[in-house]
């Protein structure tokens, strides 16, 4: 499934958005101290309250999403849990976190042993940014979401997003690129940081821009998954370009309505210049 593509408000989008939204501010940081930096200020750059679960989309604030709340022993809040690993990891269903404005492409995996118990091998590298569950997929090293109005699966837009990313150590291995509907909106480098090591990547625009995300975790798959559960994915090797990333918490501004094609505002050519410009240099 491709949500760019199969979601009704996504050939849409576009057509609400302004010239205004393209101005950005990107929060980079990596390390202990430089990642809890560059979060706050995307925090306080996005304004507002941490909106939690709160219903139905709020005038302002963010949300975000830290998968602590994720049981693992098949007692979670979403019944369609499927549990891996019993008590170690668990692929979490689609709409798990669509009461706080978020839809995924897939089910993808939340672990609370660092991915240990999927791939041996990583031990030690991908410590929990806020203690003890992180994030990632099998079969694959790629997750694609979109945002919803929080509670629904109505399409919604952003004005930002930023994630922490866990044990990056190669420079363009790991990517975020984020979406107007199917429009590209920016493919943007996360700095690598040391082994075990925390970085930290947000990019802010004037406008709820963002419909989609796209990351890019690493050079390779951290596990596989096969009819007894899970299989490694192998070691990592840096000298050999094999990066092994995962993730952990996710900040959003709060999801806003992406207006009816009734009532959308047709942009100039000027604009749909800029964006054909951006796709043939992407």
């Amino acid at each position: 499934m491709n949500l760019r593509s199969s979601r009704s408000f996504a050939a849409t989008a576009l057509f609400g958005v302004t010239a205004a939204s393209f101005a950005q501010t990107v929060f980079s940081g990596t390390g202990d101290t430089d990642t809890v930096t560059a979060l706050n200020n995307f925090r306080a750059a996005i304004g507002g309250a941490n909106n939690g679960n709160a219903a139905g989309a709020q005038a302002s604030g963010r949300r975000e999403i830290n998968w602590d709340a994720v049981k693992l022993d098949g007692t979670d809040a979403n019944p369609n849990t499927e549990v891996l690993i019993p008590g170690k990891l668990v692929n979490i269903p689609t709409d798990r976190f669509a009461v706080r404005g978020l839809l995924l492409e897939d089910p993808y995996s939340v672990s609370g042993d660092g991915f240990v118990s999927a791939n041996g091998s990583v031990t030690g590298q991908f410590n929990a940014f806020s203690p003890s569950n992180t994030f990632a997929m099998g079969d694959d090293n790629e997750l694609e979401f979109s945002f919803t109005l929080p509670g629904s699966l109505s399409g919604a837009a952003t004005r930002g997003f930023g994630a922490i990313f866990l044990d990056v150590e190669l420079w363009g291995g790991t990517t975020m690129e984020l979406f107007n509907g199917s429009t590209s909106l920016g493919s943007y480098d996360v700095t690598p940081s040391f082994s075990g090591g925390t970085s930290f990547l947000g990019v802010l625009f004037d406008d709820p821009a963002i419909t989609d995300v796209k990351l890019k975790l690493g050079t390779a798959n951290l596990f596989n998954l096969g009819p007894g559960g899970s299989v490694s994915g192998g070691a990592e090797n840096i000298g050999q370009g094999i990066d092994l990333v995962a993730t952990d918490d996710f900040i959003y501004a709060e999801p806003q309505p992406v207006p009816e094609p009734a009532t959308l505002t047709v942009v100039g050519g000027s604009l749909l210049a800029l964006l054909r410009k951006r796709r043939k240099s992407a």
